[in-house]
């Protein structure tokens, strides 16, 4: 299921590929996804809270993390938009 501020992209039986924007100080709603890799398509820091834990990531325009299967919220902690690319394995 996509949220409000998602764009499926591409999907078929191996992934998931999901566009994500927000504005600055957006905070989506509490996600639930699989193993994943994120691409980051601008600069920006973004806060993270996953089981009570929250913590600030800053992040490049271009980096591209692993993530664990989790459910989080993130939210737009920097003054620009925060576009990210999630590619969510199946």
């Amino acid at each position: 299921m996509t949220q409000k501020n998602e764009k499926l992209v591409l999907e078929n039986d191996k992934v998931r590929v999901l566009r994500r924007h927000h504005k600055p100080h957006e905070a989506q709603g509490e996600a639930s996804r699989g193993d994943r890799l994120i691409i980051y398509l601008e600069d920006g820091r973004v806060t993270r809270t996953e089981g009570g834990k929250r913590e600030e990531i800053a992040h490049s325009a271009g980096d591209v993390v692993w993530r664990p299967k989790s459910r989080h919220v993130i939210e737009n902690a920097g003054e620009g938009v925060n576009e990210v690319l999630i590619v969510e394995l199946k």
